[in-house]
């Protein structure tokens, strides 16, 4: 199987996608910014046992300040010291953000990959927009430099589709929403019932592949009255999911009902965009959005930045970004709060 990573590295994030025979199946955020700051799943930390809270669980504070649950705690007295390793990240439901969860170390944990999954360098290729240094776990992998083939992946409208959940397929479309119990996908289309569920189910399952949706999935597909095409449209789920790995999963009952339950280490990309505010960018997606632009932009002299005073006021903060984006174009960053501007904010520059 023929498999190239697109890496498209701008100041503060990089947006990689895996293609399989030219086909995007997996896309990934890797952010060296993140408000609030955020303990990666499988990194270990000095922590102190604030409470126990029961059924073996105990809130703590990590080194960063960061609460967790810890599950077990050992017999130790509230305020004293350990060492734990993260288990799954802190999440953004609707609204809130939920704990991370953390297990006592029981020796020392291996670094994070700078937020960079394993499975990544198991790639035939490598596709850089830029000549930028690649993190050591891909420097032995093939790359080349080719910014035609990153723009024709389109990633821009794979992050769009992210952060509305609506995702068409031939003779349909599917509805991704997040909800505090669970991520819910409803089925519609123009299609018999049975030919349009079938194609749903292989596009759910490239789908939670494409977006790393994990956790607990309620699927709606359209009611069907026959028992055979219930298992049918069955069958073409369990297909579709067999690429994703270990879950649990429901048949699919009398209403049209199923339920997946993937494991989760951390936040699907749908989360990373929007954070607590489904279908909206998050302040830390639109800085950063607009550190892409600039960084993108051609032109002379320096680059304008204006948004809202809370989108700036992060920019502010993100000294180093900031700094990096001045490097990336030769030219300084002006900084412009503006109340009233629509979107996320917007960029300008002298054209050349």
């Amino acid at each position: 199987m023929s498999r190239t990573l697109v890496w498209d590295a701008a100041p503060g994030e990089t947006r990689c996608l895996v293609l399989e025979h030219g086909a995007p199946v997996e896309l990934h955020l890797i952010r060296s910014v993140a408000e609030p700051q955020r303990a990666r799943a499988g990194s270990q930390h000095n922590a102190r046992l604030v409470s126990r809270l029961g059924n073996g669980r105990g809130l703590i504070k990590l080194d960063s300040g960061e609460e967790a649950l810890l599950h077990p705690v050992p017999q130790m007295a509230e305020g004293a010291a350990l060492s734990v390793i993260i288990t799954r990240e802190s999440l953004p439901e609707p609204g809130q953000w939920k704990r991370a969860l953390a297990r006592p170390a029981d020796g020392d944990a291996p670094p994070p990959l700078a937020g960079l999954p394993a499975h990544l360098a198991e790639v035939d290729e490598v596709i850089c927009a830029a000549p930028l240094p690649l993190p050591p776990a891909l420097a032995h992998i093939p790359h080349r430099i080719d910014m035609a083939l990153v723009a024709e992946a389109d990633i821009d409208v794979l992050v769009e589709a992210a952060r509305t959940g609506l995702i068409d397929f031939p003779g349909g479309t599917l509805s991704i929403e997040r909800t505090r119990a669970m991520t819910m996908i409803d089925v519609d289309g123009s299609l018999a019932p049975l030919a349009l569920n079938c194609a749903a189910a292989a596009a759910i399952g490239r789908a939670l592949r494409l977006f790393q949706i994990t956790g607990p999935i309620g699927i709606d597909f359209v009611g069907m009255a026959s028992k055979a095409d219930r298992q049918a449209v069955d069958a073409a789920l369990g297909a579709a999911l067999a690429p994703l790995g270990p879950l649990e999963r429901t048949a699919l009952n009398g209403f049209g009902f199923a339920q997946i339950i993937r494991p989760r280490t951390g936040p699907c990309v749908p989360e990373q965009l929007c954070g607590t505010t489904p279908g909206r960018l998050s302040i830390e997606s639109q800085a950063l959005a607009l550190l892409r632009e600039a960084a993108r932009s051609t032109g002379i002299g320096p680059r304008t930045l204006t948004a809202r005073p809370v989108v700036i006021d992060l920019l502010r903060r993100w000294t180093d970004v900031v700094a990096e984006v001045e490097r990336w174009t030769g030219a300084p960053l002006n900084l412009v709060s503006d109340a009233g501007v629509q979107g996320y904010g917007h960029v300008h520059v002298t054209p050349a």
